[in-house]
């Protein structure tokens, strides 16, 4: 049954990106909620450290990570998240409803199921790192350098600082 998902999220994903449209990017005075949806949970907690240590508990933090094992924690998923017909399960009702201030994705490389997450969901400003997957998703895109991850989320949130003095 993975096949047949994971078809039917592609050509939903495909259908999607033909009325995708762009929009005006609004960058928040106040960050109260940040989303993260990672293709990895290494990246997912290397990202949920970093907003922990800049913000502390000021924001609420939600999202997940996309993981093919069985067994992982609250804020993996996988194709069992999703339903026959390719849908998100009510697993993901609380993420795909909130409007986030920020979304954070820091993977390079996005699967079918955060490509179609990354269309459903509500933001203000999605940000995370240039790659022609990401591209036609994310609002900010900053090349990724440095080979350690780290090293490049902290320069995506000095950048998000940046601008958000120069607006």
């Amino acid at each position: 049954m993975k096949w047949l998902k994971d078809w039917l999220v592609k050509r939903k994903v495909e259908k999607l990106l033909l009325h995708h449209n762009k929009r005006a990017v609004d960058i928040p005075e106040k960050i109260k909620t940040i989303g993260i949806l990672a293709s990895s949970e290494v990246e997912f907690e290397a990202i949920k450290g970093h907003i922990r240590n800049i913000w502390g508990y000021q924001v609420r933090i939600g999202g997940y990570y996309y993981s093919d094992k069985k067994e992982m924690s609250i804020d993996g998923f996988n194709h069992s998240h999703f339903n026959i017909n390719g849908t998100p399960s009510d697993h993901f009702n609380a993420f795909l409803e909130e409007d986030w201030n920020l979304l954070f994705v820091p993977s390079l490389k996005l699967n079918d199921y955060l490509r179609y997450l990354l269309l459903l969901k509500k933001s203000r400003l999605s940000m995370g790192f240039f790659s022609e997957d990401t591209k036609p998703f994310l609002d900010l895109m900053l090349q990724y350098e440095e080979k350690d991850i780290h090293e490049n989320i902290q320069y995506l949130i000095h950048y998000l600082n940046k601008i958000k003095k120069a607006c």
